[in-house]
């Protein structure tokens, strides 16, 4: 494949992981990074603190100049937190982006203001010419991406040519890719999973087992797949990589970063203190208010991520939810395409 001019807009460790393999397969990559002392550091280590796995090559450019990373090249990736995409959308086309870039989304989240996913908030703000918008998620630790082990994702588009064009711009015997034109179930079920992480992290907090973490996990996915089959996602896809192979492994990882603020939750901290405790930003707490305003939009029931807001917003306790939970009313066990 022909050598592609890639912007990194972002250097989180997700960012950092998925720059790095683009430059192992032969691509030139910029980073753009907003906090002006961290670019400084990452210039003189090398190194992103987030992920100190490895050292960024000498010929990989790392700017504060976001003009500097998006003029003139064939792919922009958006690599931000969700509540950052708007307002960098806008200060994007302040400059002048001409060569017609494919526009790659790896953020996970749901802006809370729009309810948007971000590839929509995306298209909503971009104005210059692009090819279109791919989504690339799944489920794929940046820790062991950057390692090298073996991880699958799925490359999403509403243009199902072009998702396989980014499928094969980033495959390799380490990162397998899959496509898939269903854009909208690929970004919720990234999204939604978080929510339902923070509450497996809760109930490992409060020293639950395994019995009470599956439940919370396999209903937690039933209330994802009920709200995307409304918004217009199909089921199949909450049964893959990036539907419960993704909500999988955030549920359990030790580098996941919602199940860690569910678990201090669990053992009584309060939000603000474990925020202060964490160099990363866990979506989920922002995703978990947006989830319920769109099951309030839609009218759909989601108690397992009304529990997680509460705990979170209202300073539940956690135990009083989970007994709240347990003596809802008796139910079937109904699959979900009867809704």
């Amino acid at each position: 494949m022909k050598r592609k001019k890639i912007g990194m807009i972002g250097t989180g460790s997700w960012g950092t992981a998925m720059g790095l393999h683009l430059y192992d397969l032969g691509h030139i990559i910029s980073y753009w990074e907003f906090d002006k002392e961290r670019v400084t550091r990452i210039q003189e280590t090398r190194i992103n603190d987030l992920i100190p796995f490895r050292k960024f090559p000498k010929d990989v450019k790392i700017s504060h100049d976001l003009k500097d990373v998006v003029f003139d090249k064939d792919i922009l990736i958006f690599a931000i937190p969700s509540h950052a995409m708007r307002q960098t959308c806008k200060e994007i086309n302040k400059f002048a982006v001409d060569n017609n870039p494919v526009l790659i989304n790896i953020s996970k989240g749901i802006e809370i203001t729009s309810l948007m996913r971000m590839s929509e908030v995306i298209r909503d703000e971009i104005h210059f010419p692009y090819r279109g918008i791919v989504t690339i998620s799944g489920p794929s630790h940046a820790e062991e991406v950057i390692k090298g082990m073996p991880t699958a994702v799925v490359s999403a588009s509403e243009n199902i040519a072009l998702a396989k064009e980014i499928q094969l711009l980033l495959i390799n015997d380490r990162l397998r890719v899959y496509r898939s034109d269903d854009i909208v179930g690929v970004e919720l079920g990234g999204s939604l999973k978080n929510v339902i992480a923070i509450s497996a992290g809760i109930s490992d907090g409060v020293g639950f087992g395994d019995n009470a973490k599956a439940a919370l996990i396999v209903r937690g996915a039933h209330e994802i797949m009920k709200l995307g089959l409304i918004i217009g996602a199909r089921p199949e896809t909450f049964s893959g990589l990036t539907g419960m192979g993704d909500l999988i492994v955030t549920c359990f990882s030790k580098h996941s970063r919602n199940r860690y603020v569910g678990e201090e939750l669990g053992k009584g901290k309060d939000l603000d203190t474990i925020l202060k405790s964490m160099k990363m930003v866990a979506e989920g707490i922002v995703t978990t208010q947006s989830a319920l305003k769109l099951s309030e939009k839609y009218h759909v029931d989601m108690p397992v991520s009304q529990a997680v807001y509460d705990v979170m917003f209202n300073h539940a306790d956690p135990l009083k939810v989970v007994s709240q939970l347990m003596n809802r009313d008796p139910k079937s066990e109904a699959y979900v395409l009867e809704l």
